[in-house]
């Protein structure tokens, strides 16, 4: 079995069809590029014409249609090498019917923005079925009204524009309305209408850009970039702006470069050469075998698919500005040291590291990682899996290969893991299909692996999650709430029942021995594990129970405890202290949290209210009142109720100019106010706004910076009074999908 996963990853990732990567052997007949003109513009259809001008629009003019299908491939579109750097779209009127395969993500992928004139009567296919793998693209606008059939557009089996924040602007009542809606399936947060006397906008900047001009040791690397080699240090060196994404003059340095240096002002790496390596686009520094060590930029936010794959580097150091590492960016290198991921990095793509020697990973809460992001790092020997982190599925793969996410396949000397609660996964788009648990063959083939913890909130186990872990002895589910795992002696993967290997089994733990489970005793988790066949009288301990003292803490830390005494405050706060410390200590008795919990009950309990002051007036003094418990209740409950049907829609982010961005919602008629909060990270553990306003828009422009990605999410509140008068918040649920946005 071990075999068969290693051959198949092998496959994956020279997978003609690798989703993600988009190869173009498909599609486009690639072939090597000799020369490109310094002027970026050229033909794309029998009379139509493109160019890319120095502000990155790229545009389409002419008459007619654009190119099309021709012997079974398409056009080798001429933008297709500095695509990366486009960031909006315009294809102009007389136009009538779009290019197939034209902007796909692939070739476009920062694209922001397209606009289509009134001329046009068919899409063709010229946006991509793949909405998903669109980075930024916020708004298409489609002054035609008389566009039919928008089906080429969208892949029926999966509906991706229904599932991504593209904002759609058509004319009210049209066609086109009428078709993208049908076809697309999207709702109304994702159309909006073109005023009746609105005229397409006009291209003011009609020149086309120039690149660099290439010498014998420089050159273009990017549409505001050039290289630079040196000789004597065999060192490329990178200046200018934006991103490196053409990699056909410096490509001829891949046996002899040593030394990278990217300088400030490059943003991202995403270059490919005009060569087919291995069925699949090479990246930047594919495959550079004599690289001994790279100089990344404080300004690089991105590092793209490939970029280093197959190279021999050994170490990297990242910048705090890095977001994005991209699918094999650095797969199948000589990288051998730690690697520790800045705070603002929020995905690693598939298969990113796999293959690589690194010794130890630091991962941080609210990332997302893609499918074998680390499969086959054979010198791994620990991990800790953090909060709220999201693995996804793989997107790349060959006809009939297990899609499961295999994060730590075959990281054959690891040998203990330990995962926190509130692990999520994700489908191939980024949809949420389980949170809270482990995915299939999560470490799948870890043969050293010795020790399993498993912490907090995990419910769900998948198939083969550690499976053929044939070194494992010690199991720890400190989770109590285990409902869904794969039974032990599942059926094998395959039909022969002659074959009978270790990993062909789907059992969630498939040990081959019979390890010892430390499980809660009577929780759910126990429970389960006993229906499915892992526990039995001899390999089963019990640990001690914190869920209890747990929940008690988080209670006694939400308490206002204004008002209460000074004295019974301080009591309260010693209790919660030292039920942390126990909390905190793995060896701790079930005695010793008994009484913890005991001693925040008690605490609770003894908590003693301020005595209502007197207000002398004259000579009669008047005590304040407070308001009943029954009243109280009765109001808090009227708006809890409000809150429960509360629902925030049509919720719109938008960055329009530099360093701001725009909210807007719809009124939610039962709330008093709304909330709304920005962060850096999808979990939110890093906010940059909370604020509270009764208003149905917010202009946001503290803190933001320009270039970077924030969350935002918006819930409304309705108040009632507590014992003494004061405004009490009671909230709706966040808007169902958080909403992302890149500032300009």
């Amino acid at each position: 079995m071990k075999r068969i996963i290693a051959s198949a990853i092998s496959l994956a990732i020279i997978a003609t069809n690798a989703v993600g990567l988009n190869t173009y052997s498909s599609y486009i007949n690639v072939t090597a590029v000799n020369s490109i003109s310094n002027e970026l513009k050229g033909e794309c259809g029998e009379s139509a014409e493109w160019f890319m001008n120095s502000d990155s629009v790229l545009v389409i003019s002419g008459t007619g249609e654009m190119s099309a299908y021709a012997d079974g491939q398409s056009t080798d579109w001429g933008w297709r090498k500095y695509g990366h750097n486009i960031n909006e779209i315009v294809v102009e009127n007389d136009i009538t019917v779009g290019g197939s395969m034209a902007f796909q993500p692939t070739i476009c992928k920062y694209v922001s923005k397209i606009i289509l004139p009134p001329s046009l009567t068919r899409l063709n296919g010229c946006i991509s079925r793949d909405a998903g793998q669109y980075l930024n693209l916020k708004d298409i606008y489609i002054y035609s009204k008389n566009i039919s059939d928008a089906s080429t557009i969208n892949n029926t089996s999966y509906n991706y524009w229904s599932k991504v924040d593209t904002v759609w602007h058509v004319y009210r009542g049209s066609t086109t309305e009428a078709s993208l809606r049908e076809n697309l399936l999207l709702n109304d947060n994702q159309i909006e209408y073109i005023p009746d006397n609105e005229q397409m906008p006009t291209v003011n900047n009609k020149t086309a850009a120039e690149l660099e001009p290439v010498t014998e040791t420089s050159g273009p690397s990017g549409l505001t970039s050039k290289y630079e080699w040196d000789e004597t240090s065999k060192t490329l060196t990178f200046n200018g702006k934006g991103t490196i994404s053409i990699a056909d003059y410096f490509v001829k340095y891949r046996n002899t470069a040593e030394h990278i240096v990217i300088n400030s002002g490059i943003t991202s790496i995403f270059a490919s050469t005009g060569v087919l390596i291995k069925e699949s686009i090479s990246g930047a520094f594919y495959n550079f075998t004599a690289l001994e060590d790279v100089n990344l930029p404080t300004t690089l936010t991105e590092i793209g698919e490939l970029s280093f794959y197959g190279s021999s580097l050994t170490n990297i150091n990242f910048p705090e500005s890095l977001e994005k590492i991209g699918t094999l960016a650095f797969g199948d290198t000589n990288l051998k040291e730690d690697i520790s991921f800045p705070d603002d990095i929020n995905t690693i793509g598939e298969n990113a590291f796999s293959g690589t020697k690194i010794n130890s990973i630091t991962l941080h809460e609210g990332m997302t990682i893609g499918g074998a992001a680390f499969s086959r790092c054979e010198s791994l020997k620990e991990l800790n899996i953090p909060k709220n982190t999201l693995f996804e599925r793989k997107k790349i793969g060959v006809q009939g290969m297990s899609r499961a996410p295999e994060t730590f396949a075959n990281c054959t000397g690891l040998e203990k893991i330990i995962i926190e609660d509130g692990c999520w996964l994700g489908d191939s788009w980024d949809n949420e299909f389980t949170k809270n648990g482990i995915a299939d063959h999560f470490c799948l083939e870890c043969d050293s692996l010795k020790t399993v913890v498993i912490k907090g909130d995990v419910d769900y186990i998948g198939e083969s999650a550690f499976g053929s872990c044939t070194s494992l002895t010690d199991i720890y589910l400190y989770n109590t709430g285990l409902t869904t795992i794969t039974a032990k002696g599942t059926s094998p993967y395959l039909d022969n029942a002659s074959i009978n290997r270790p990993g062909d089994w789907r059992d969630s733990f498939w040990t081959g021995n019979n390890p010892t489970f430390h499980v809660v005793k009577g929780s759910q988790t126990e429970e389960t594990l006993r229906n499915a066949g892992y526990l039995n009288d001899e390999n089963t301990e019990y640990l001690t129970n914190f869920t209890a003292l747990d929940a008690k803490i988080k209670e006694a830390d939400n308490l206002d405890t204004s008002k209460y005494t000074d004295a019974s405050v301080t009591a309260l706060k010693s209790a919660i202290e030292s039920g942390k410390t126990v909390l905190n200590n793995e060896n701790a008795t079930q005695e010793q949290v008994d009484s913890a919990l005991t001693a925040i009950e008690n605490a609770i309990k003894n908590l003693k209210s301020k005595v209502s002051p007197t207000i002398p007036t004259g000579n009669a003094p008047i005590v304040t009142t407070t308001r009943s418990a029954e009243v109280v209740k009765k109001d808090k409950t009227t708006a809890e109720n409000l809150m429960k049907q509360a629902k925030i829609t049509k919720l719109t982010v938008k960055s329009k100019t530099k360093k701001k961005i725009n909210v807007t919602w719809k009124k939610v008629k039962t709330a008093v106010g709304y909330q709304v909060q920005v962060s850096k990270k999808s979990n939110f553990k890093k906010r940059i706004l909370n604020k509270f306003t009764t208003k149905k828009k917010l202009t946001i422009n503290k803190k933001i910076k320009s270039g970077k990605t924030y969350f935002v999410r918006v819930r409304a509140y309705a108040t009632y009074k507590d014992a003494f008068g004061k405004p009490q918040k009671v909230y709706s649920k966040w808007n169902k999908k958080l909403r992302k946005v890149k500032v300009k």
